[in-house]
């Protein structure tokens, strides 16, 4: 299955196609125009009350994306709900997947509730929490929103739109109108990020635009010990991850200094198996690696079996630009 992932991805971002290659990504486009008048007919019955939402008692707060991955709307939830948490009851609704972020929100003492039947969560919680954040929500139109956030990564924004199956995004560019607020994360990709907002702004009147960028945290070792930054500069270090964006990752690590002598990517929530952690590490060592970076999710897929290399973990926090006027938005919102 990671092997077929890779294969599927690598094909649809490959410049240049041969015949055959060429034929297949036309079969992909033309499903892809199914998908697309299906999301368009979903989205119409919706905005014409054909189908229903419902709305908890409480406020509620959606993040979500119109790609398949890694614009940054779990780390965004994290942000939020450590920022509203202190005068309110918070909670966060997913839908299951990705039981790594799950845990990653356990870990930080945070209030996070999983089903697929997020209205039927919402009814039983309503009465236990004042504000819901539904993480990878933006699709899920079944809850009314207060406010409904976008988190777009500045890639996005410079890819031509091409829906699933044959590219990355569940809807189209369009889909910004049903957004209060967008968040263009990586937002040192774009050169002309002014000019970008601006052009947007022109199209979407309705929204409140912000910017953001990851900002180094800390690094620890698997067992929350924290190590120095300048001791992990001096070591010969490798970069692993399985992530939706790996070269925000690796950006990030090389914007703090680190060196990083050796590249590994794997699909997004991929569990790594005995086997190939085996063989990961051999690799490793035979070059003379012994200290690998990783993300707070990485480690999760990590199995839990004796190590001879070492693993640190490459902690980040979202930093949003005016952040005080953008809780200040938000506050303004949810009134």
């Amino acid at each position: 299955m990671r092997k077929l992932k890779e294969r599927y991805v690598n094909f649809l971002e490959k410049d240049r196609k041969d015949t055959i290659e060429k034929i297949i990504y036309f079969f992909l486009f033309l499903l892809s125009v199914v998908y697309g008048a299906i999301v368009t007919c979903r989205n119409f019955l919706y905005n014409k009350d054909l189908f229903k939402t419902y709305k908890c008692h409480g406020k509620l707060i959606s993040i979500g994306n119109i790609s398949w991955g890694g614009s940054g709307k779990t780390t965004l939830s994290f942000f939020l709900y450590q920022k509203l948490a202190s005068g309110l009851k918070v909670a966060v609704l997913r839908r299951g997947y990705g039981s790594d972020e799950e845990k990653m929100f356990k870990e930080k003492n945070m209030k996070v509730f999983t089903s697929i039947n997020r209205v039927g969560l919402t009814k039983k919680l309503s009465d236990k929490f004042d504000l819901f954040i539904l993480d990878d929500g933006f699709q899920y139109r079944k809850l009314f929103r207060d406010v409904n956030i976008l988190v777009m990564a500045a890639r996005e924004l410079k890819m031509k739109i091409r829906l699933l199956p044959a590219g990355p995004f569940r809807e189209p560019l369009s889909a910004l109108k049903r957004a209060d607020i967008l968040i263009i994360n990586h937002k040192k990709e774009i050169k002309s990020i002014d000019g970008l907002t601006s052009r947007l702004q022109l199209r979407f009147k309705q929204l409140s635009i912000y910017t953001s960028e990851y900002k180094f945290k800390k690094i620890t070792d698997t067992n929350n010990n924290q190590i120095d930054l300048e001791v992990i500069k001096e070591k010969k270090v490798a970069a692993v991850t399985g992530i939706g964006y790996p070269q925000g990752f690796f950006n990030k690590l090389e914007e703090t200094g680190i060196k990083i002598c050796k590249k590994i990517t794997y699909p997004d929530h991929h569990n790594l198996t005995i086997g190939e952690f085996s063989s990961l590490q051999e690799n490793l060592i035979k070059e003379g690696i012994r200290d690998v970076l990783i993300t707070g999710k990485d480690k999760y897929h990590l199995p839990a079996i004796d190590s001879k290399i070492n693993f640190y973990i490459f902690d980040i926090e979202m930093g949003i630009s005016e952040e005080k006027k953008f809780l200040e938005d938000l506050r303004n919102r949810l009134k």
